[in-house]
């Protein structure tokens, strides 16, 4: 697997970039493209993913391949959530029947990750900022995937005795210490299984993203 890096000026127009994408979708020595976020402000990620071959796009964000998600047909899934997944199952927990939450709501994670779990089989909540009594949805789940950027957001004291925890979130305190959106040493005192921060979600989102390209390549 080779991989080629295109580090481009801060300044660079979105035309430009546009037409960058444009050369890698027709490359067919390339199975596998991805933009690399954040952006700088005047470039729209959206719409620059959205310029990417379905086929090439090895994140998981295109539409198409969400919509593919969606409709329980599966071709390149989100990266995160494709991780997740496979860390959950690891456990041996059966998913089908679980009563999951998932707290945050982004394009990136968040609503990928439902579908993830849906399709899965399990009874699956979304939270955002707009949920009521965040504690009592969280205190009810067999599986607590935090995916919202907001540092040791989820108490401990609010995971069901038992369940499986799933940090995504990756925050820096300003004593340069990493932590994630979950309180981690109160919530793995209940948890029958917890992922660290750092190491834990990431390192299986880099998995994912080799698994994309080479099913990417496998299908051309």
């Amino acid at each position: 697997m080779n991989s080629y890096e295109h580090r481009l000026d801060a300044a660079t127009s979105k035309t430009d970039l546009l037409a960058l994408i444009a050369r890698l979708n027709a490359d067919p020595a390339v199975h596998g493209i991805l933009v690399q976020l954040p952006l700088p402000a005047h470039l729209d990620a959206g719409q620059l993913s959205n310029a990417i071959d379905p086929a090439k796009d090895v994140d998981g964000f295109h539409p198409y391949n969400l919509g593919r998600l969606a409709q329980r047909e599966p071709l390149l899934r989100s990266c995160t959530p494709y991780g997740v997944m496979r860390l959950v199952e690891s456990t041996g927990a059966k998913i089908a029947g679980m009563e999951a939450v998932v707290v945050g709501a982004s394009n990136i994670v968040g609503r990928p990750m439902l579908l993830e779990l849906v399709l899965a089989g399990a009874t699956t909540t979304i939270c955002h900022s707009r949920t009521r009594d965040l504690a009592s949805v969280v205190a009810r789940a067999d599986l607590v995937v935090a995916a919202v950027g907001q540092p040791n957001m989820v108490r401990g004291a609010w995971i069901k005795p038992g369940a499986i925890v799933i940090d995504v979130g990756i925050n820096r305190l300003s004593t340069g210490k990493l932590v994630g959106d979950v309180e981690y040493e109160a919530a793995a005192a209940r948890a029958s299984w917890i992922t660290p921060v750092p190491g834990g979600v990431g390192p299986m989102t880099v998995a994912m993203l080799m698994q994309n390209t080479l099913e990417a390549y496998q299908r051309r």
